[in-house]
């Protein structure tokens, strides 16, 4: 059977839903159907041990694979997991796995992506906290947050990790400030037809569940999977009102911003100049 051989591996809240989305309806693209996007099987140790993210249950190779199967015919078989990109020991795991892969980046203003990533989780009810609190971190107890927040924005540490596996031939570096420039790159890189136009969907829009009960559904995979195969997205989409409401205006305090600049600033200047535009 042949193996996943395009892996989009983050960051995480830095438009890989709107790569993804598009990039899944080429004809020469496969992604995983169910689990939908993130199939997470190389980080799955790393997200038990490390996540307040639960419920990943691909735990074996031939599981793993089988997700796969009805791509077999088709020039890429991708993975879009962003859970890849900030834990140090995957790019080995995923070049072990396939040394002929091809990895995509994307990347963001790394504050930015930092306070939308928490935004997310205090939607979704993960974060119980201020952004403030978490970035203290003084007694070592939110170590899980702060691997979301900083981890995943230290672009130039974790992007020089996966080429110390993949040649940088294997390698695209997209932003999303342009991303509809980037597209063109993409399609170069991996060397399949450019669609006559490229359509931009809004995704992850700022909504949060109605109420504890469907925050305790949505966090659910069991209840997701379930959901996803046997009611059409069609229909689902009809229910979204029910399950879902306009999440509550949250802003990014100066204290914050600077705290965040201090963790980030000096690996992004980094990774500005190691990666040019």
């Amino acid at each position: 059977m042949r193996k996943p051989n395009l892996f989009l591996v983050g960051a995480p809240k830095a438009g890989t839903s709107t790569v993804w989305a598009v990039l899944k309806e080429h004809k020469d693209i496969f992604f995983a159907q169910n689990p939908e996007k993130e199939v997470n099987y190389f980080s799955n140790t790393e997200l038990k041990n490390n996540s307040y993210y639960k419920d990943y249950e691909i735990k074996s190779e031939k599981q793993y694979l089988n997700i796969f199967r009805k791509g077999q015919h088709i020039k890429y078989i991708a993975d879009g997991s962003v859970s890849y990109f900030a834990y140090l020991s995957v790019p080995k795991k995923i070049y072990d796995f396939n040394p002929e892969a091809k990895i995509i980046i994307i990347v963001r203003d790394p504050i930015d992506r930092a306070f939308s990533h928490f935004k997310m989780d205090k939607r979704m009810g993960y974060a119980k906290n201020s952004l403030l609190d978490y970035l203290k971190n003084k007694d070592g107890k939110h170590d899980n947050y702060i691997h979301q927040y900083i981890e995943n924005s230290l672009y130039y540490k974790h992007t020089k990790n996966f080429l110390k596996y993949f040649d940088k031939k294997q390698v695209l570096i997209m932003r999303l400030d342009q991303l509809k420039l980037d597209f063109d790159k993409l399609y170069k890189f991996l060397d399949i037809e450019r669609p006559k136009s490229v359509v931009f969907p809004t995704i992850n829009r700022d909504k949060e569940p109605t109420n504890n009960f469907t925050r305790m559904l949505q966090h659910n995979r069991h209840f997701a999977k379930v959901l996803k195969k046997f009611i059409p997205k069609k229909i689902a989409r009809y229910f979204d009102f029910l399950i879902y409401k306009e999440a509550k205006k949250i802003y990014l305090t100066e204290t914050e911003r600077s705290i965040l600049k201090k963790y980030l600033i000096e690996d992004y200047n980094k990774f500005n100049n190691t990666y040019k535009k």
